[in-house]
């Protein structure tokens, strides 16, 4: 991938990956207080919390390492299972991803067949998907092989589901680096990614509580 951002925009996702860390991560330090403290009552309960935030920062680090960078040199192939595993990692409890796996796909689900920058385009999709429940719900991604390369769709559904005007306006071809910040960032640079690669993706809202992303990703990338 060639795209090249502003240091503005390298700034703000530091901004926006620090944010959606500092939860679990302070979780994680409030179980150790709690530990520490003599005769604490609640031992079992801080440990557990420990694991879960744990786990979570954990897992977010592994969804952002490869949303946003490199993975392992940003060439080569993974799978769509890795993808998965690490879409379902990153959501919260209020969020449930449903993926269906497709068998007529051009490689089966668990095949390390796929490029990297597949997974990275669908990724910063769910992501983005995310940004448009404010009160959780239902994410439900598919794919299908069509002549122009691989189609994807996100359905994003819940209450009060819908595509805020600042990350309408940071998906647009004339978005201003001035005018982001942490919270629309990442529709940016999904925005500039989807340009880099050359393929196309539209976001919109066709009834109340419900927003659509379709996007095709050409498969020779």
């Amino acid at each position: 991938m060639g795209v090249q951002v502003e240091m503005r925009v390298a700034e703000l996702l530091c901004s926006r990956l620090c944010h959606d860390l500092v939860g679990p991560v302070g979780a994680v330090n409030h179980g150790i207080e709690l530990i520490e403290e003599e005769n604490s009552p609640v031992l079992n309960e801080a440990v557990e919390m420990i694991g879960q935030s744990a786990r979570q920062a954990s897992n977010r680090l592994e969804f952002f390492r490869f949303a946003f960078g490199l993975s392992g040199g940003g060439s080569g192939l993974t799978s769509m299972e890795q993808g998965r595993k690490l879409a379902t990692g990153f959501l919260e409890k209020h969020i449930r991803l449903d993926w269906a796996r497709n068998p007529e796909l051009p490689w089966q689900d668990s095949e390390v067949t796929v490029p990297k920058d597949v997974v990275k385009v669908i990724l910063n999709l769910i992501m983005l998907g995310v940004d448009c429940l404010p009160r959780g719900g239902v994410l439900t991604l598919s794919q299908a092989v069509l002549p122009e390369g691989l189609g994807i769709a996100l359905v994003a559904e819940g209450q009060k589901a819908h595509v805020r005007d600042d990350i309408q306006s940071a998906i647009e071809a004339n978005a201003n680096c001035d005018s982001l910040s942490a919270r629309t960032v990442q529709a940016f640079f999904l925005a500039r990614l989807a340009d880099d690669l050359g393929l196309d993706f539209e976001v919109f809202s066709p009834q109340p509580d419900c927003v659509q992303i379709a996007a095709i990703i050409p498969l020779d990338l």
